[in-house]
Protein backbone atom coordinates (compact mmCIF):
# COMPACT_ATOMS: atom_id res chain seq x y z
CA UNK A 1 0.00 0.00 0.00
CA UNK A 2 2.56 1.87 0.81
CA UNK A 3 4.45 1.69 -2.52
CA UNK A 4 1.07 2.70 -4.56
CA UNK A 5 1.29 6.07 -2.39
CA UNK A 6 4.70 7.09 -2.77
CA UNK A 7 4.30 5.87 -6.62
CA UNK A 8 1.06 8.23 -6.96
CA UNK A 9 2.35 10.84 -5.20
CA UNK A 10 5.74 10.49 -7.34
CA UNK A 11 3.19 10.77 -10.23
CA UNK A 12 1.27 13.81 -8.97
CA UNK A 13 4.90 15.60 -8.69
CA UNK A 14 5.89 14.64 -12.42
CA UNK A 15 2.20 16.01 -13.05
CA UNK A 16 2.57 19.43 -11.40
CA UNK A 17 6.08 20.25 -12.55
CA UNK A 18 4.96 19.44 -16.12
CA UNK A 19 2.41 21.79 -15.91
CA UNK A 20 4.74 24.17 -14.82
CA UNK A 21 7.11 23.67 -17.52
CA UNK A 22 4.33 24.12 -19.46
CA UNK A 23 3.07 27.46 -18.41
CA UNK A 24 6.11 28.75 -18.08
CA UNK A 25 6.93 27.49 -22.01
CA UNK A 26 3.80 29.37 -23.09
CA UNK A 27 4.45 33.06 -21.33
CA UNK A 28 7.71 32.71 -22.72
CA UNK A 29 5.96 32.17 -26.40
CA UNK A 30 3.60 35.32 -25.16
CA UNK A 31 6.64 37.38 -24.23
CA UNK A 32 8.12 36.67 -27.85
CA UNK A 33 5.26 37.05 -29.48
CA UNK A 34 4.67 40.54 -27.14
CA UNK A 35 8.43 41.81 -28.44
CA UNK A 36 7.97 40.93 -31.74
CA UNK A 37 4.97 42.80 -32.89
CA UNK A 38 6.42 45.59 -30.63
CA UNK A 39 9.76 45.30 -33.52
CA UNK A 40 7.24 45.34 -36.08
CA UNK A 41 5.39 48.20 -34.70
CA UNK A 42 8.38 50.33 -34.35
CA UNK A 43 9.82 49.52 -38.03
CA UNK A 44 6.59 50.39 -39.01
CA UNK A 45 6.25 53.55 -36.68
CA UNK A 46 10.06 54.59 -38.46
CA UNK A 47 8.21 54.36 -41.87
CA UNK A 48 5.35 56.72 -41.04
CA UNK A 49 7.76 58.77 -40.18
CA UNK A 50 9.47 59.05 -43.06
CA UNK A 51 6.47 59.21 -44.77
CA UNK A 52 5.90 62.85 -42.62
CA UNK A 53 9.23 63.75 -43.66
CA UNK A 54 8.92 63.20 -47.15
CA UNK A 55 5.50 65.44 -46.84
CA UNK A 56 7.38 68.41 -44.49
CA UNK A 57 10.26 68.54 -47.21
CA UNK A 58 8.11 69.08 -50.40
CA UNK A 59 5.69 71.59 -48.01
CA UNK A 60 8.51 73.86 -47.64
CA UNK A 61 10.12 73.62 -51.08
CA UNK A 62 6.60 74.40 -51.86
CA UNK A 63 5.96 71.60 -54.50
CA UNK A 64 2.90 70.62 -52.74
CA UNK A 65 1.44 73.04 -54.81
CA UNK A 66 2.56 71.41 -58.48
CA UNK A 67 -0.02 69.28 -58.99
CA UNK A 68 1.88 66.23 -60.21
CA UNK A 69 3.66 66.41 -56.45
CA UNK A 70 0.35 66.92 -54.76
CA UNK A 71 -1.31 63.30 -56.52
CA UNK A 72 1.98 61.62 -55.28
CA UNK A 73 2.10 63.21 -51.66
CA UNK A 74 -1.65 61.73 -52.04
CA UNK A 75 -0.88 58.69 -52.81
CA UNK A 76 1.72 58.46 -49.99
CA UNK A 77 -0.92 59.89 -47.37
CA UNK A 78 -3.22 56.03 -48.42
CA UNK A 79 -0.21 54.06 -47.32
CA UNK A 80 0.07 56.13 -44.51
CA UNK A 81 -3.51 55.41 -43.60
CA UNK A 82 -3.59 51.70 -44.55
CA UNK A 83 0.03 51.59 -42.10
CA UNK A 84 -1.64 53.31 -39.48
CA UNK A 85 -4.73 50.88 -39.44
CA UNK A 86 -2.57 47.96 -39.17
CA UNK A 87 -1.18 49.21 -36.03
CA UNK A 88 -4.78 50.18 -34.86
CA UNK A 89 -5.73 46.38 -35.88
CA UNK A 90 -3.42 45.30 -33.00
CA UNK A 91 -4.32 48.19 -30.76
CA UNK A 92 -1.60 50.71 -31.09
CA UNK A 93 -2.59 53.72 -31.87
CA UNK A 94 -0.64 57.56 -31.87
CA UNK A 95 -0.31 59.38 -28.32
CA UNK A 96 -3.01 62.09 -28.51
CA UNK A 97 -2.78 65.53 -26.29
CA UNK A 98 -6.34 66.28 -26.15
CA UNK A 99 -5.36 69.44 -23.65
CA UNK A 100 -2.26 69.95 -25.50
CA UNK A 101 -0.20 69.29 -22.05
CA UNK A 102 2.92 67.22 -21.14
CA UNK A 103 1.74 63.62 -20.37
CA UNK A 104 4.42 62.85 -18.45
CA UNK A 105 5.84 59.04 -18.96
CA UNK A 106 5.01 59.06 -22.63
CA UNK A 107 6.65 62.10 -23.63
CA UNK A 108 10.53 63.11 -23.90
CA UNK A 109 11.08 66.76 -23.59
CA UNK A 110 13.84 67.80 -26.78
CA UNK A 111 12.93 71.82 -25.88
CA UNK A 112 11.98 74.37 -23.95
CA UNK A 113 10.87 77.75 -24.85
CA UNK A 114 9.56 81.02 -22.39
CA UNK A 115 6.03 82.11 -23.97
CA UNK A 116 4.44 84.25 -20.80
CA UNK A 117 1.26 83.57 -22.79
CA UNK A 118 1.29 80.20 -22.01
CA UNK A 119 0.89 77.54 -19.24
CA UNK A 120 4.66 75.55 -17.84
CA UNK A 121 4.20 72.57 -19.81
CA UNK A 122 1.77 73.16 -22.54
CA UNK A 123 3.01 71.70 -25.80
CA UNK A 124 4.70 73.96 -28.46
CA UNK A 125 4.94 71.36 -30.85
CA UNK A 126 5.62 67.54 -31.25
CA UNK A 127 8.94 67.12 -32.95
CA UNK A 128 8.21 62.95 -33.41
CA UNK A 129 4.65 61.25 -32.52
CA UNK A 130 4.43 58.89 -29.38
CA UNK A 131 3.01 55.41 -29.92
CA UNK A 132 1.07 53.25 -26.94
CA UNK A 133 -0.84 50.06 -26.77
CA UNK A 134 -3.48 50.45 -24.20
CA UNK A 135 -1.45 51.77 -21.31
CA UNK A 136 1.92 50.65 -22.55
CA UNK A 137 4.11 52.47 -23.99
CA UNK A 138 5.80 51.73 -27.79
CA UNK A 139 7.52 54.92 -28.03
CA UNK A 140 7.63 58.39 -26.53
CA UNK A 141 6.62 61.16 -27.86
CA UNK A 142 9.24 63.75 -28.59
CA UNK A 143 7.87 67.69 -27.53
CA UNK A 144 8.94 70.89 -27.69
CA UNK A 145 7.17 72.41 -24.14
CA UNK A 146 6.64 75.80 -22.46
CA UNK A 147 8.81 76.25 -19.57
CA UNK A 148 8.63 79.92 -17.94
Amino acid sequence: MNDSITELENLITLNLLSSNNLKNEVEKKENEKHDQLKDISLGMIDILDSFERVEEGLIEKGLDKNEEASKAMNRYKTIQKKLLNLLQKYGITKIEFTDNRLIVGFCEVVETEADSNRKNDEIISVVRSGYIRGKELIRAAQIIVVKN
